[in-house]
């Protein structure tokens, strides 16, 4: 149940309906708010509920463990139950992450070795059907679950690290885990952000109406008017046929791309967070207009946010953060960004990923000790200089995200033809025109345009989310699942 879809935007009017018919029953709204995210969540595939209530109970489970045992004073106790719960979240999650990986690049060797062996059988496997993608034998990687197991992951460590006590019961938890708007795609909520709001009485004013409805507007527009339209447009047809295209046309397609992930998955985060504010909960910011960064450090400190975050609080820090030598910093800087990428997905690609931004990140380093903190630029022309490297940077290692395989990147980047604009789709060009425009325009227009939605009249915003869902049902062309879905 995609949130480009008519069938979410009838499913959140229900939802909407029956929350605040309730709003004013505790357990009753949560248990509202609970089964339709489980519903929510069964309508992309039903067992992926297993998976998600298995992760449920066990962190409940050990986050009540290790608190007893803190307040005893069983440190080694509690670690036992943290490491039950590490084990059990971080082995799913690898499990349909990198197995598929795994196998078939041994299966690789073995071939290019010669030896007669199939290491992966599909008649044969253990397996349930369910798990195995129908055309492939690869193993199919359940929506939302790089998100939810970082959730409950935090969870059990903060609890751990006596920063969080565990939830009063077992369904605030599991709302904690499930709750619909972020459940699939973030932003990556944790527990001590949610659990207080579930204490608290939802309120709802014409302002947390109003921004609701913008969030969900803009984000909506940004996924189906925005990124569908230059990526089905544009970056679809040069990453299909690389070598058919000019050099400068890949090069486009290449910040295309850049575009269409941001505005993607920025959108998501948009309705997910529009979502939340209808139903009375606020839900972190995701993105800060990052490709207006002047470094990759200011890149991920605007880019994903949540997810950056986490990583910096539970492997950067922990793996010792700033702290000591230059060359133990750097690989802590390497550790972090390496499971950044393979987070994202279990590819030599996406390994490469996360090299290359470390490399760049320890250059950054070095370039701070050798100006001894000053900041370099300090002229308009520096700073031009250092945003266009960022952006340049960034952008081309998005084709580490969008190549599906490396002979696709090595064509893309090497093999060039004679075909030019005029075999884009203009629609295509004038969505990535536009697109960049306001990324880069001042902020102040942007605030002005929400501004005006707040003062409008209540029912011109209504008229505003009807329009809205108008554009979404007539521009939805296919299934075009948001691409961090894949992650």
């Amino acid at each position: 149940m995609s949130f480009n879809s008519v069938t979410f935007l009838v499913f959140l009017a229900v939802m909407l309906l029956l929350f605040w018919w309730q709003s004013n029953r505790r357990g009753t709204r949560s248990v509202i708010l609970l089964l339709g995210s489980y519903l929510f969540y069964g309508a992309y595939e039903s067992w992926y509920l297993g998976l998600i209530l298995g992760s449920t109970f066990l962190d409940y489970f050990c986050g009540a463990r290790i608190f007893a045992a803190r307040e005893a004073g069983q440190l080694g106790r509690a670690k036992k139950y943290l490491w039950l719960s590490l084990f059990g979240n971080i082995g799913a999650l690898v499990f349909f992450k990198i197995t598929d990986w795994v196998i078939l690049s041994l299966q690789t060797w073995a071939d290019a070795a010669g030896m007669q062996i199939e290491l992966w059988d599909r008649s044969r496997s253990l397996l349930p059907p369910a798990l195995l993608d129908s055309d492939t034998l690869k193993i199919v990687v359940p929506v939302g679950i790089s998100f939810y197991t970082f959730q409950t992951v935090s969870y059990t460590i903060d609890i751990y690290r006596g920063v969080l006590k565990p939830a009063r019961n077992l369904r605030d938890f599991a709302l904690f885990v499930a709750f619909f708007p972020q459940l699939v795609a973030g932003p990556i909520v944790r527990a001590v952000e949610f659990l207080p709001q579930l204490e608290l009485r939802p309120r709802m004013d014409r302002e947390r109406l109003h921004d609701g409805i913008w969030r969900i507007s803009t984000g909506l527009l940004k996924k189906v008017a925005l990124a569908d339209v230059i990526g089905q447009g544009l970056v679809d047809p040069v990453y299909a046929a690389p070598e058919e295209y000019a050099i400068f046309v890949k090069v486009l397609a290449l910040y295309a791309f850049s575009f269409q992930m941001y505005l993607d998955f920025s959108g998501y985060s948009d309705v997910a967070i529009g979502v939340a504010r209808l139903l009375g909960f606020d839900l972190p910011e995701n993105f800060r207009r990052p490709y207006g960064a002047l470094s990759v450090r200011d890149f991920w400190r605007k880019w994903h946010m949540t997810l950056s975050t986490w990583v910096r609080d539970y492997v950067f820090f922990p793996l010792g953060g700033s702290r000591g030598t230059e060359v133990k910093v750097a690989r802590n800087l390497f550790v972090t960004m390496i499971v950044l990428g393979i987070w994202h997905g279990a590819s030599i690609l996406w390994v490469g990923y996360g090299v290359f931004h470390s490399i760049v990140m320890v250059g950054e380093r070095l370039m701070d000790r050798v100006f001894k903190g000053e900041p370099w630029a300090k002229t308009p022309a520096r700073k031009l200089l250092l945003w266009f490297w960022t952006f340049s940077f960034v952008t081309f290692t998005t084709i580490f995200a969008r190549a599906r395989s490396l002979d696709q990147m090595i064509d893309v980047l090497v093999s060039y033809g004679e075909q030019g604009l005029d075999k884009i789709d203009p629609w295509a060009l004038a969505a990535f025109g536009f697109a960049a425009a306001s990324h880069f325009w001042p902020w102040k227009i942007t605030k002005a345009c929400r501004k005006a939605v707040l003062a409008m009249p209540t029912w011109a915003a209504g008229i505003l989310m009807g329009v809205t869902a108008g554009v979404v049902a007539v521009l939805v062309v296919g299934d075009t699942p948001y691409i961090y879905f894949a992650f």
